[in-house]
This record gives structure tokens, C-alpha cells and sequence, in this order.
């Protein structure tokens, strides 16, 4: 946590990080803003100060992935739009639930955007940076509820087992 909480004060980025290691470690379903509260011991009340509302929160945490995105393309030199895109997925694969934070904040227009403007800026038109886009949130989206089904011990269809051993 930042200084300011260690002084008892909460800041936002501490509401961030507390919502981040939830998302982690629980998903998406299980994150609260009374979760959030209960990590940061404080009421939930004391949360508003920082993001009026879910949505709000989830655009933050939405943005927070999307830096570890930028970041790593910068540190790469990462420039062609496959590349940015390979990046991105690495990426929100890495985050729990990554692709389904990033693709609600960026449907509602509240956050994520910086995803969006690093693959327009590296396509050849805005129509393939959109299209990289939308493969991009929904394969690692994909990838992700398919691989907590198969944690969870689910029964996944024979297509999607085939095609998780390459017999397809």
C-alpha cells in the first residue's frame, strides 16, 4: 500500500491495488466494493471518496492492465500492430479475468481506452486497429473462461477439448 495509508489515510490508488489483488485472486465476480472495503478495513462508505461507483472501479483497474500493455511495448519497442497485439494478450492472460475487465470499461467508454490507441495508432486504418481489437478481448477472453472452467473441474464440450490437446 502507498505511504498515505500507512499515515491512515486511504488514497485511490490504494483502493486500486486492494481491487487488483481481489481480481487476482478471487475473479471478477467476487469483487465488491464491500470486498474491497473489508481488504482496506475500512466501511465501504469510505471507498466513494475515491471512485463513485463500480463501474468507476472497474474502468481504473481496467487502466491499470492496459499500463502493464503499454509499458510493455515500450520496453520491447514494440511497434507493428501483431506485435502490440501478442503484447496486449500476454498480458490480460496474466491478469485474472484481464480481458473481461478491459472489455467492460472500454463497452461503457470509462476506461481502456489506451489498449484501443495503441492498435488504431499501430494499424493501417482505425476499420484493423478495431478488428485487432475485438479478436484481441475476445480470444484471451475466450482463453480465460476456458481455462478457469477447466481449474474449476468443469466438463468442457469435445470441440473445446480438442482444440485445447490440437487434435483440431
Amino acid at each position: 500500500m502507498s505511504t498515505s495509508s500507512a499515515r491512515g489515510r486511504l488514497s485511490a490508488e490504494d483502493v486500486v491495488d486492494a481491487a487488483v489483488g481481489i481480481l487476482q485472486d478471487f475473479g471478477m465476480g467476487d469483487l465488491s466494493m464491500r470486498r474491497v472495503a473489508s481488504v482496506l478495513g475500512v466501511q465501504a462508505s469510505a471507498l466513494y471518496w475515491h471512485v463513485p461507483d463500480k463501474q468507476t472501479l472497474l474502468a481504473r483497474v481496467a487502466d491499470r492492465i492496459v499500463a502493464d500493455v503499454e509499458r510493455a511495448c515500450a520496453i520491447r519497442r514494440v511497434e507493428d500492430l501483431a506485435g502490440r497485439a501478442e503484447e496486449a494478450k500476454a498480458v490480460l492472460l496474466r491478469h485474472r479475468d484481464g480481458a473481461e475487465v478491459v472489455l467492460s470499461a472500454l463497452a461503457l467508454g470509462l476506461g481502456g481506452l489506451g489498449l484501443h490507441r495503441l492498435l488504431v495508432d499501430a494499424a493501417h486504418t482505425p476499420e484493423e486497429g478495431e478488428r485487432a481489437l475485438a479478436a484481441l478481448l475476445g480470444t484471451a477472453a475466450l482463453r480465460q473462461q476456458r481455462n478457469q472452467a477447466a481449474a474449476l473441474g468443469l466438463r468442457l464440450g469435445p470441440d473445446v477439448q480438442a482444440r485445447r490437446t490440437g487434435a483440431l
